[in-house]
């Protein structure tokens, strides 16, 4: 790809939104109160099932570029994922404990409604009906604003939810990107939505015990030191939880990475029938892991049965304290209302054990994101690769008047942000533009190290690097992406049919395309899986041609194709199509490295460059062909503007539209006759008006209605038969009758 161009996906098959904004921007207070803005979405769903084009697009303030630049700047400071939370959506946290709280206050008025009822139908002086029925009226008042607090609060907490994911995704290898998405991530979501409750839980805890004070004394007491020895005994059960978290979400990163190794080197284990043994293996470490959660299973089940019992203990002993030990008696007012309460603290119990023990994961999944936030990263500052626009002006001078694309001088480079291991030392470079450069070396020495330094992946400990134009990178593995091979050539630049066609001849993709059912326009599956290892290489390499960069940095785009291909695309396309291109080639073929048409050769040894140029070089201005070479632009273009120059030389510009002046392949030239070049012209690519399909990935087949008996029947089997779920179901009913039950006894 280009550096300075701007990518437009061309993947097919998105639905973009058909709303231009998202309507709580313009509703007015009455509709953002009962969220009547979402109404006509919900009939929409009400009538049919929704498709992507109905659901609204994100709210500026929500999009990951907006909170990104919020969220990062914050993180580099403290470095903790909690902290950060905190600072950037603190008051959002407040005003939803705040919400949460009114809600909390809303739900303990039901009781004292009660209670004073009770109390109006027992008092002597008789029922006061007018008295009760404003009881009632303020009962439904405020059940009402707890409602819509307890809606405002959960739209704000899953808003927070929403921007905390979109930074949360900053992370490192395949197999650990899997895991902390599908393990971690979510438990961070979660503390954004539900951590709240850590603090509000306790809170509504304390108001039960003082409302509860109020009624039966200081037998409530009694009851909140049961409450204490429960939570006491939760904390023990949570702290070995934790531990137990952590050692599973390292097993699960053993696995995903063994899992994704696998899936990585999946031809070779195909082709020597090795299925069963990494089965086995994999299977192995799928074992470890599900002792890991048995146990993690079974302390949950311990803190949930702490969590269910305690509000049963603390009942009774409270009872049991109000009468024996009070000598009083419990009459209907007192009876219901304390049951109130008493039922009233079995959800905040409850939920506290289960967001301790997410919370619990959470913080370990926060130290996981931690570490991997906390790596090393390459930037502008640390690569330090100069360009036209950022060099000093007198450099610059200096520079053009050589005409000089690519310059490093006395540089060192490092992979690690330790200047005491650098990788390549004292480096050297010149490349003047025009120039074919091949890079060779033996394994290891450091190649594709020099490539990624020009990019300004590396650390530069010291020295300058140049890089004087747009730049073309081919990595040394071949990339491929999900879209047809034209997509995947064009990368989102503008369909030139000719242009396009000589880049296709170039890179000896012209035959390929004849064996594809639609031609250029077949789509390419993940990680090019319908494409022998040349194709791929070819495809990217065309990519970069067709770019039209000023700069081609080519690390080993020859080692997958044979000796033939490899040929023709250094006679083709190095030496035809980029022939007034700067170019970098890293290679280990001895053909290229001995050739005449190269400028300079540099050898990679010892982590040093040795420069040598070529002595007797042939120039390949002569020779004729059939393909057209990409123009050379003049002087030092601005990044991501064509027409805007720093700088101008005297080298010649070539039009890259002018076919009429090309050489016929026949024609002779000095004497000589180049047959090797093939003819190029738009019949090579498939009529643009033709019905053709490449689609390799089919879209999602979706059913509508009702869910088939057929389904549910496949659920019950995948979850472990009918014996299993007679076996929930029952002991689902127990635990509701048992429930039931100790209600009874109670009252």
């Amino acid at each position: 790809m280009a550096r300075g161009s701007t990518y437009q996906s061309v993947a097919t098959g998105g639905v973009a939104s058909a709303c231009a904004a998202h309507p709580i921007e313009n509703a007015n207070v009455i509709s953002r109160l009962f969220f009547a803005w979402a109404t006509p979405l919900m009939a929409v769903g009400n009538a049919r099932p929704l498709d992507p084009s109905d659901v609204w697009p994100l709210q500026v303030e929500n999009q990951c570029s907006i909170v990104g630049r919020v969220f990062e700047p914050v993180y580099s400071q403290k470095h903790s994922i909690l902290w950060t939370m905190a600072s950037v959506f603190g008051w959002d946290l407040l005003w939803i404990f705040i919400m949460q709280v009114g809600k909390v206050l809303g739900s303990l008025y039901g009781p004292y409604v009660l209670q004073q009822i009770v109390l109006s139908m027992e008092s002597q002086g008789g029922f006061d009906a007018t008295y009760c029925f404003q009881l009632i009226g303020s009962l439904v008042v405020v059940q009402l604003v707890s409602a819509l607090l307890s809606a405002h609060s959960d739209l704000q907490t899953q808003l927070v939810a929403l921007r905390l994911d979109a930074t949360s995704r900053r992370v490192k290898s395949t197999g650990e990107i899997s895991n902390l998405f599908l393990s971690d991530i979510p438990y961070i979501v979660f503390v954004s939505t539900q951590g709240n409750q850590i603090l509000i839980l306790p809170v509504q805890i304390v108001l039960i015990l003082w409302l509860l004070y109020t009624v039966i004394g200081w037998s409530s007491f009694v009851g909140a030191a049961v409450i204490v020895l429960t939570m006491g005994s939760n904390q023990v059960v949570s702290n070995v939880i934790q531990a137990c978290f952590r050692t599973l979400m390292t097993q699960k990163d053993i696995r995903m990475k063994a899992i994704n190794e696998t899936f990585t080197a999946i031809q070779v284990i195909k082709l020597n029938a090795w299925e069963e043994k990494f089965a086995a293996k994999l299977a192995i470490e799928r074992k470890t892991e599900l002792k890991l959660v048995w146990r993690s299973f079974c302390l949950v089940t311990v803190s949930t049965a702490l969590t269910y019992l305690g509000p049963t203990l603390v009942t009774i002993v409270s009872f049991a304290a109000y009468t024996l030990l009070q000598h009083a008696t419990l009459p209907a007012s007192t009876l219901f209302t304390a049951l109130s309460y008493f039922n009233m603290l079995r959800q905040p119990f409850s939920l506290l054990a289960m967001i301790t023990s997410n919370c619990m994961q959470a913080l370990v999944s926060m130290q996981r994101v931690n570490e991997f936030l906390e790596l090393s990263e390459t930037n502008a500052t640390s690569g330090g690769v100069l360009t036209p626009a950022t060099t000093p002006k007198d450099q610059l001078q200096d520079y053009a008047l050589y005409n000089v694309a690519v310059a490093i001088e006395n540089a060192r480079f490092g992979w690690d942000a330790d200047i005491n291991k650098p990788l390549l030392n004292d480096v050297n470079l010149t490349i003047k533009r025009g120039e074919f450069v091949v890079v060779h070396g033996s394994v290891g020495e450091g190649k594709s190290s020099l490539c990624a330094a020009l990019l300004g992946e590396m650390h530069k400990f010291q020295g300058s690097i140049f890089v004087g134009g747009r730049v073309a990178y081919y990595s040394q593995q071949a990339w491929i992406q999900n879209m047809t091979i034209r997509e995947n050539i064009l990368f989102g630049h503008p369909y030139d049919r000719v242009k396009y066609n000589n880049v296709l001849a170039a890179c000896a993709l012209s035959k390929d395309l004849t064996l594809f059912p639609a031609g250029d326009r077949t789509e390419i599956g993940q990680k090019g899986v319908n494409l022998s290892g040349g194709q791929k290489a070819r495809i990217s390499l065309a990519r970069a041609c067709y770019s039209d960069a000023d700069i081609f940095i080519l690390d080993s785009p020859l080692s997958a194709v044979d000796a033939i291909v490899q040929n023709e695309i250094f006679t083709k396309c190095f030496l035809g199509l980029l022939r007034h291109k700067t170019v970098l080639l890293v290679t280990h073929s001895p053909e290229i490295i001995a050739s005449k048409f190269i400028d300079r050769i540099v050898e990679v040894k010892d982590g040093k460059l040795m420069d040598k140029a070529v002595l007797g070089r042939e120039s390949t201005d002569d020779m004729p062909s059939s393909i057209n070479p990409l123009a050379a632009r003049r002087g030092y273009p601005v990044i991501g503007d064509d027409d805007n120059q720093v700088l101008t030389t005297d080298m010649p510009v070539y039009k890259s539209n002018d076919y009429n002046t090309m050489l016929s392949p026949s024609t002779p030239h000095h004497g000589e006759s180049f047959d090797v070049f093939t003819p190029v012209g738009p019949h090579l690519t498939f009529d643009e008006d033709a019905e053709v399909s490449g689609q390799l990935v089919l879209d999602e087949g979706r059913t509508q209605g009702k869910v088939s008996a057929a389904v549910y029947k496949a659920y019950v089997e995948a979850a472990g038969g009918w014996g299993t779920l007679v076996g929930v179901v029952g002991v689902s009913v127990l635990r509701q009758g048992l429930s039931i039950g100790s209600d009874l006894w109670l009252s």
